[in-house]
C-alpha cells in the first residue's frame, strides 16, 4: 500500500507538471484528473490484493505453525493410461488414490525404514488422490539420490487430525523422494473450517511397504 501511495504521488506530480504548462486548456486538464483517478483506482485495486496475503503469512501473532510426519500405505488404486504396463509400474498421466497415517513430528526416521504405517501412535488418517507426472525410473532415480525429477504426482490431499473429523484439503505438486514442494491449503472443515494457508511438504524416505513418507508443515491462519 506504501508503494501504491508513493507510486500515485508520482503520478500525480506528473499531472502536475502537466497542469503547468502553459496554453493547456480546460478540457485538457479536466482529461488529464479524470485518466490520474482512473488509473490510480486501477493500480491501488491489484496492489492491495498483491501485498495483503504475504503480509497476512508473516504475521505470526496470525499463522499458526505445526508439522506432522505422513506414512503411506494401503488401500493404494491406480488406473493406468497404458494398461500393458506391470502393475508395480507407473507413467505420467497414471491416476491414484491412497490412504495413509499422520503421526507426531519426528515418528518417523529419515530414509529407506522399515516403518510401519500400521505403528501404534497414530493421531489422525490420511488419503491422498492425483496423477503421476513422471514415471517409476525417475522414482527410483530420486530415491538412490541420484539427479531426476523433482514432482512425482499432482495431488490433492485429506488431513484428518482430530477426534471430530475436522479435516485439512491441500492441493498442489507431490514431491518426488527427497524432494519437497510447497503446497496450497484450500480449506477445511470442522474445526479448520475458515482456514487457509500453504504447507511445505517434504519427502523424506521410504517405509516397509515401499511407499513414501513425508514431513508436512502447516502455516495456516483463519480468514474470518
Amino acid at each position: 500500500m506504501h508503494k501504491t501511495m508513493m507510486f500515485t504521488r508520482t503520478l500525480a506530480g506528473s499531472v502536475r507538471n502537466v497542469f503547468g504548462q502553459r496554453r493547456r486548456s480546460g478540457a485538457a486538464r479536466t482529461k488529464a484528473a479524470i485518466s490520474l483517478i482512473a488509473l490510480t483506482a486501477v493500480i491501488s485495486l491489484p496492489t492491495a490484493v498483491l501485498v495483503l496475503p504475504s503480509k497476512i503469512m508473516a504475521d505470526s501473532d496470525r499463522v499458526r505453525t505445526f508439522t506432522v510426519d505422513v506414512a503411506l500405505g494401503f488401500p493404494y488404486y491406480q488406473n493406468n493410461v497404458k494398461p500393458a504396463k506391470a502393475p508395480e509400474e507407473f507413467f505420467p498421466g497414471d491416476t491414484f488414490i491412497q490412504d495413509g497415517s499422520i503421526f507426531p513430528v519426528g515418528t518417523i526416521p529419515r530414509g529407506k525404514t522399515d516403518f510401519d504405517p500400521n505403528a501404534p501412535g497414530a493421531i489422525g488418517q490420511y488419503r491422498a488422490r492425483g496423477t503421476f507426472t513422471t514415471d517409476l525410473p525417475n522414482f527410483v532415480l530420486a530415491s538412490a539420490h541420484k539427479p531426476a525429477a523433482p514432482d512425482m504426482a499432482f495431488a490433492s490431499e485429506m488431513f484428518s487430525l482430530a477426534n471430530d473429523k475436522s479435516i485439512i484439503l491441500t492441493d498442489g505438486t507431490w514431491p518426488n523422494a527427497y524432494f519437497s514442494a510447497t503446497r496450497v491449503v484450500l480449506g477445511g472443515t470442522g474445526s479448520f473450517r475458515d482456514v487457509v494457508g500453504e504447507v511445505l511438504e517434504e519427502n523424506i524416505g521410504e517405509n516397509k511397504h515401499g511407499f513414501c513418507n513425508f514431513r508436512v508443515t502447516f502455516k495456516i491462519q483463519d480468514v474470518k
